[in-house]
């Protein structure tokens, strides 16, 4: 399979991350970059509005309740439009031709690097978290629900809030494309990435600059240029419902930016901003709740700038401005202890992190040792002198710094209360806060880039030499474009690409699958019959086994067993023709047949050994039906429940 084929797949899934968006930004309003922009992160809100509303009325979860939810939201803001229009007005914006230009220098490049990670459409994250994210997909196929509220556990117990947001988008396409959940997977990542991250960059940064040619190319320059997002997000964890979350986040801060008047003087109502807020927050928190804590956070800055200038302008009492900023603060410090996980689960980071490591990565643009980010280091750094100087959009250079000494104090394993207070929202894990620093810093960097672009074109032999030809100047831009093209990814990006790259190939070496492995997987469907149900250690990649090809499995994530029976089965399967209650438990979970997969955990250098999956031979009561390599598949034939299960 190459990826031409993919196409088909990609456009549905670009549809499907736009249509909702552009048909409710369209009833609004909404107009060039801006509808561009806001149409990502509302379809997002549209997909999972559709998937709780599919679950509480008991319809299947597909396509159908997308189109539903976009189609009666979009009468609502019709209505509200056609009553409210001139309170609810948004700038125009400017070019709809620069902008689609930008978008492309943006998303061809970061694109590009993605499918090199990616290697085959087939392939996938080989990584602890993918478990989770592979199996709940097919949990989602077979249940035809993709409700936050019932995705965890993947019905191995009571439901239970997971963020489901990436998983409503992936599941749609799969259904409607008829994709592989693998394919799937990639095609729509590299669609998050190409049309929210890469719209929303720009859309972030011209709130702040306007929408100036130059901005926006410079915008679409660093959208590649950083190391931690979005190529870390694609290998690490693999966190991918968080990555869709960070992927969100431009818009929001953009939005933020408007709604305080801390950037260009641009026309837009209040109303309007918050509407716009309120319309894309719900796609935020389901994709990943940390996130909206996060903006919360990073908010901070533009509020108490705006709170600042209005003081100083004297307009108004200054308890209409103090109010609503300390009913802010107290709301963002609410949630900031509130909408985080139990510091048990953050135990695994105790003994990771160096404050002082960080601290220079942060100015380097150099996290989790990676090289010097060359180009955004340099442009963060003249962006800086800048707003010094210029005494202007200084709230830009805090909200860099905001998000950099959330990333320092995360790596600060020495002061375990203060990092827990500052950073346990993310469980300590300075890795997906890495995340959050290319967002927060893009900004500072634009101004950079435009200023020494405005420095350069000022100079005596520029004007001189543009003015010399018709052609000169769109020569000069494509030029200066591809230039940045190239010189962005050198040292972090290539580096990072590498990592990632290496985690999404099928070897004899493979953390979570390896060849043989994934070879066995294909085989059960011809090797077991129907409703068969497996054991297989899920951390040795076994229990991918229901992913790929829908045969149950007793354990479908990287947990312990929920139950007495699933526990017994771990501990003591190879004791069957010994022990009685084995045979109950195998009576009772169903359970006929064991992948075995060795030992070897996903984590590198890590073993697996549970007790009951270890001496599968005759003598115990088991057959050895297939094999590839190590990877092997056994019928338990040692007690009656077992035989009849088989039938």
């Amino acid at each position: 399979m190459n990826w031409f084929s993919m196409l088909p797949g990609f456009l549905l899934a670009v549809l499907l991350l736009l249509g909702p968006g552009l048909v409710w930004g369209g009833v609004l309003g909404l107009r060039r970059l801006t509808l561009l922009a806001l149409a990502g992160p509302l379809s997002v809100t549209a997909v999972v509005v559709a998937a709780e509303a599919a679950s509480l009325i008991g319809v299947r979860w597909s396509l159908v309740p997308v189109i539903g939810v976009t189609a009666a939201v979009g009468l609502v803001l019709w209505l509200v439009r056609r009553r409210y229009g001139a309170s609810l007005a948004m700038d125009p914006g400017g070019s709809t031709r620069w902008a689609l230009i930008a978008w492309g220098a943006a998303a061809v490049p970061v694109g590009a690097i993605m499918l090199w990670i990616f290697g085959d459409p087939q392939n996938i994250a080989q990584s602890h978290d993918n478990i989770f994210h592979l199996n709940a997909l097919r949990y989602i196929a077979e249940t035809s629900n993709a409700s936050s509220l019932e995705l965890g556990y993947l019905g191995t117990r009571a439901p239970t809030f997971y963020p489901a947001g990436w998983h409503a988008v992936v599941s749609v396409a799969i259904t409607a494309s008829g994709l592989s959940i693998p394919a799937a997977i990639n095609v729509v990542n590299l669609a998050i990435i190409t049309v929210i991250w890469s719209t929303g960059c720009l859309f972030l940064v011209t709130r702040v600059t306007g929408e100036r040619r130059t901005a926006l190319l410079i915008t679409a320059v660093l959208t590649g240029a950083y190391s931690s997002f979005p190529y870390l997000l694609l290998e690490f964890g693999v966190v991918y419902p968080f990555m869709l979350s960070i992927a969100l986040l431009p818009v929001v801060l953009g939005l933020v930016i408007q709604l305080m008047r801390v950037g260009a003087p641009l026309r837009s109502t209040t109303a309007g901003n918050l509407l716009l807020l309120f319309g894309v927050l719900p796609g935020l928190a389901l994709a990943h709740p940390a996130s909206l804590v996060g903006a919360l956070g990073l908010s901070v800055p533009m509020v108490i700038a705006a709170a600042y200038a209005r003081l100083r302008r004297g307009t108004a009492p200054a308890w209409r401005t103090l109010v609503p900023t300390a009913l802010f603060v107290i709301a963002l410090a609410v949630a900031w202890m509130q909408l985080r996980p139990s510091r048990a689960s953050s135990d695994n980071w105790d003994d990771l992190g160096d404050a002082g490591r960080a601290l220079v990565d942060v100015i380097f643009h150099s996290p989790l040792y990676r090289p010097v980010a060359v180009l955004a280091t340099v442009l963060t750094l003249v962006g800086a002198g800048v707003v010094l100087y210029r005494k202007r959009h200084r709230w830009a250079l805090a909200l860099y710094g905001l998000a950099a000494m959330l990333f320092v104090v995360a790596n600060w394993r020495q002061a375990p209360d203060l990092r827990w207070i500052v950073a346990g929202v993310w469980y300590n894990d300075f890795f997906r806060i890495s995340a959050m620093l290319p967002v927060a810093g893009i900004v500072i960097a634009a101004i950079g880039g435009v200023a020494l672009v405005d420095t350069a074109l000022r100079q005596p032999r520029a004007m001189r030499f543009l003015r010399g030809g018709s052609g000169r100047r769109p020569a000069v831009v494509v030029v200066l474009v591809l230039a940045g093209i190239a010189v962005a990814p050198v040292n972090a990006v290539v580096i990072g690409a590498q990592e990632a790259a290496a985690k999404y190939r099928f070897t004899a070496e493979s953390e979570l699958l390896t060849d043989n492995e994934l070879a066995l997987i294909r085989r059960l469907p011809e090797s077991v019959e129907p409703g068969a149900k497996l054991i297989g250690v899920p951390l040795t990649g076994a229990s991918l086994s229901y992913s790929y090809t829908g045969i149950p499995t007793l354990l479908p994530y990287g947990t312990d067993p929920v139950n007495e029976a699933g526990r017994a089965l771990f501990e003591s399967l190879d004791e069957l023709t010994t022990n009685d209650a084995v045979c109950r438990a195998l009576e009772e979970t169903g359970v006929g047949y064991v992948l075995d997969f060795g030992t070897d955990s996903v984590h590198p250098g890590e073993r697996i050994v549970e007790p009951g999956l270890q001496e599968l031979t005759a003598e115990n009561g088991f057959e050895l039906i297939e094999s590839v390599g190590d990877a092997a598949l056994y019928r338990i034939t040692g007690c009656t429940g077992a035989s009849t299960l088989n039938g």
